[in-house]
């Protein structure tokens, strides 16, 4: 990906208040799994991670010092110095794999509460607030997600469809909203890619978004995106439940 790209995509991601050296952690992870950063890049400087992400450079300091300790990052001295990646994907979805199971089946579900709050309003305000340059915008984020064919080329394409939703909702309350929530639990939706025929539904579903926000049926666009929204939430606690039972099996059958 090159610099423009990746400055594009890290501007999505907001750090929320609390926890924030976490979250920058868990941010940092998730973008290299995404591909915004990969093996052997070298990171921007603290100051400008620090400026994209919205927090203090002494944040980003003690989250680069954490992901050293955990050998996802490392420091180099001399004047080409700087922080690089040294994680390989498979250690990086692990550790994701690992935060996941974190979370209870009642976090997620608060979780796609409020998924389904923010973006079907922010729908409902597209639908009646966007021009036909912004639906376009949005339209061709459809076709983006229509071409994408694992995980992180779906992760990437379902972010930017529901934070430009936001944006051209022209509510920069929900946008940052909608952001925070990509930035909190997102990447958990796409621990597991959706197969062609999972991907063909899902994005007639953001078609069926994205030509009622054009059409100018407000009612109808929100109710869309709230109920994409909860499946979202379905689909993310199937995942949930299927990795604690494969965790459950590799335990007894250890026990054995």
């Amino acid at each position: 990906m090159n610099h423009q790209s990746s400055q594009q995509v890290v501007s999505l991601f907001r750090v929320p208040s609390a926890g924030k050296t976490e979250q920058v952690v868990r941010w940092l992870i998730e973008a290299i799994e995404l591909g915004i950063f990969t093996e052997e890049d070298q990171l921007p400087s603290e100051a400008d991670l620090a400026s994209q992400i919205g927090v203090a450079t002494v944040t980003v300091r003690e989250a680069l010092s954490l992901l050293r300790e955990q050998g996802f990052v490392e420091t180099r001295r001399g004047r080409k110095g700087g922080s690089f990646v040294t994680a390989n994907f498979d250690m990086v979805h692990a550790r994701l794999l690992a935060e996941f199971r974190r979370y209870s089946i009642s976090d997620l579900r608060d979780y796609g509460d409020e998924r389904a709050a923010i973006s079907g309003h922010a729908a409902r305000l597209a639908a009646e607030r966007a021009g036909a340059d912004e639906h376009e915008q949005i339209a061709k984020k459809v076709r983006i997600m229509e071409h994408a064919t694992d995980r992180s080329q779906q992760r990437r394409a379902d972010m930017r469809f529901h934070v430009n939703v936001a944006q051209i909702s022209q509510s920069v309350r929900l946008t940052q909203a909608e952001m925070q929530l990509q930035s909190e639990l997102g990447m958990f939706l796409w621990i597991t890619p959706l197969n062609v025929e999972a991907l063909y539904a899902y994005v007639g579903r953001l078609k069926a978004i994205q030509g009622a926000m054009a059409a100018g049926d407000s009612t109808l666009a929100g109710a869309l995106a709230a109920d994409l929204s909860k499946k979202n939430t379905a689909r993310m606690i199937d995942t949930r439940l299927q990795l604690e039972s494969a965790n459950e099996v590799t335990t007894r059958e250890g026990d054995q």
